[in-house]
């Protein structure tokens, strides 16, 4: 609904507030994919510190454990997660996980 601009600015603020401190670290299955999202709509709720903190935490972790591009599925807690079964089906150069990329450019430059 935030991404969507269908309420008002206090409204999505208040949605991301809760999401992020309700649900998060998300447990499960959680992608990058699935955090460009919430990403991006705490940046257009207004939040943009904690979608940086989002951004350093989340794929920041990847960074620190050695990734020089952006993996197709990770869970912080557990390095090795494959929605796959193994690791080594994994996508370690992905494209739908460079949220970094796209919303630095998009909100912060």
């Amino acid at each position: 609904m935030v991404l969507a601009h269908v309420m008002d600015d206090q409204t999505n603020q208040q949605i991301m507030t809760t999401t992020v401190n309700k649900l998060f670290p998300v447990k499960g299955i959680a992608t990058p994919y699935m955090y460009h999202h919430i990403t991006e709509a705490l940046f257009e709720a207004g939040l943009k510190d904690d979608a940086v903190h989002l951004m350093k935490d989340y794929w920041g972790k990847m960074i620190r454990l050695g990734a020089d591009t952006y993996w197709e599925a990770f869970d912080p807690d557990q390095p090795d997660y494959s929605p796959y079964g193994s690791p080594i089906l994994n996508s370690y150069c992905h494209a739908w996980s460079c949220t970094p990329v796209y919303l630095i450019q998009k909100y912060l430059v």
